[in-house]
């Protein structure tokens, strides 16, 4: 018994067919390109039996879950609808809360998600300094008020010396 191998990895088979070696450096030499080659082939090997693993624990998962729905009743089912609608219902009325506020301090939509708070007055604090912080951050005005264009010559003569600088 001590001579039988217990790994349950299987090494791959020897290539029979022709290898690849256009994406293989040139620097490698022969030994390198084909020890190269024998592990791209157990890679991928290896994920061959990775994905047909997943696949197997994903159908194992599906039939446990089965068999527990299974075993509940009725009662217990329509009890965790029940709690999972609640806790929808009780998200939702959260988000329709923070719009709300969001709406009344008249703070930009894309905003309301940062509101916190657990009750309106709260959010509403939360919207005054939020708002606070925004208006101190804003550029300041440059505009020194209305400007007057400046006047435009006339006549030809008075453009000709204004350009001339005489006038």
């Amino acid at each position: 018994m001590a001579d039988e191998n217990t790994n349950d990895v299987t090494e791959p088979e020897p290539a029979t067919e022709p290898e690849h070696t256009d994406d293989v450096p040139a620097g490698l030499g022969e030994a390198g390109q084909k020890a190269l080659a024998a592990e791209r082939k157990r890679a991928a090997a290896a994920e061959k039996q990775a994905k047909a693993s997943q696949k197997q624990l994903d159908e194992l998962s599906k039939r446990l879950q089965e068999f527990e729905d299974r075993d509940k009743t009725e009662a217990q089912k329509l009890a965790e609808r029940a709690q999972a609608a609640e806790t929808e219902a009780a998200s939702a009325r959260e988000e329709l809360l923070r719009y709300r506020v969001a709406a009344t301090k008249k703070l930009p939509a894309e905003l309301a998600a940062r509101l916190r708070g657990s009750t309106e007055e709260e959010m509403a604090a939360d919207a005054d300094s939020l708002l606070e912080v925004l208006g101190q951050r804003q550029t300041p005005s440059y505009d020194g008020g209305v400007r007057k264009p400046a006047p435009a010559p006339t006549d030809m003569n008075a453009l000709i010396r204004q350009k001339a600088g005489l006038g």
